[in-house]
Formats: C-alpha cells, structure tokens, sequence
C-alpha cells in the first residue's frame, strides 16, 4: 500500500527494534497543530496505561471513558475503552490557546499511546513485526520543512510508545 512507510522487526522482550525496512524514503512529518483531524474526529481507544497516566494528572477518569464500539479489525491496539467525545466530534482533552493561536491538549505529557504515534498507524504483521503506516489526512505529512521520517526519527519519537502498544 502507498501509506506503508517502513517494516518494523521487534523483541518485545528486550524492547529493542531489530531492524526498520524502509519502503519510502524522503518522507517527511512536521506537526502543524492544526489539530483538524487527529483531534476533531473521534476519540482514541485507551490501553491501561493510558487510563493510569490520564488518572495520575488528577482527572476522575470513570467520567471521561466509554465503551469502545468502533474497534478497527487491523489496529495493533484493540481495547474495549475509550476516551468520550465532545458533541462535535473533538477530543476532551483539546484546547485552543486564543494567545498562541494553536491547539494544544490539556493532558499532552498524558495522552493516550495512540495521541503519541499519530499520525502514523501500526498494523501486526506477525508477533515480532509491524508495518509503520501513515494516516493520509494529516496536514503535517510530507511537508517541506518536516523532519525526515527515518531510523532516528523512530527511535526519537515513536519508540516507546511501539513497546507500549506492543
């Protein structure tokens, strides 16, 4: 598929990335803080940890989750519990700073595994590997002045949150 950017091979146990296989290269990802689609559609489904950290800044959690009924079959991250929307669609957790002019998430060293790779995807391949995809309506995919989307890129950004979701 054309979103596929790069196969990832893992031990789980070791939490070490064995080796990336690259199928686009000079792809690059500058967040625009627009927040028009990872923010304003929907809200992400929550892995235990992601409950536990929203917790830990003090929020009373049981009034921000719902039953998760939109479970994506190829998702790596199938859990029955997500975060309740607003009314429009927007997460709860979204803010508009009037002084900056962007969006910003009232719980961003909280949020949820899936807040933290997007707007990139991981579908299973098999136990010890994954396809790192992108999601294509994202304004900040292949800009110019983003970051190139390689091995570093990887283990800067998106590592931890693969052992989290794996």
């Amino acid at each position: 598929m054309e979103e596929n950017i790069a196969k990832i091979v893992v031990d789980s146990t070791s939490k070490q990335i064995l080796g990336i296989t690259f199928y686009r290269r000079n792809f690059r990802f500058k967040c625009r803080r627009c927040a028009t689609f990872c923010c304003k559609l929907g809200s992400p489904s929550l892995a235990e940890k992601d409950v536990q950290r929203i917790k830990e800044t003090g929020y009373v959690i049981d009034n921000l989750l719902e039953r998760n009924t939109e479970r994506e079959s190829n998702s790596v991250l199938k859990t029955e519990t997500r975060l309740r929307k607003r009314n429009d669609g927007s997460c709860i957790f979204l803010r508009f700073n009037d002084e900056t002019k962007i969006y910003e998430c009232s719980v961003y060293d909280a949020r949820p595994v899936l807040c933290r790779v997007y707007p990139f995807d991981l579908e299973r391949i098999d136990s010890n590997s994954f396809m790192l995809r992108f999601i294509p309506c994202c304004n900040g995919l292949n800009s110019v002045d983003g970051e190139l989307v390689n091995e570093m890129f990887i283990n800067n950004y998106l590592r931890d949150a693969i052992f989290e979701i794996l």
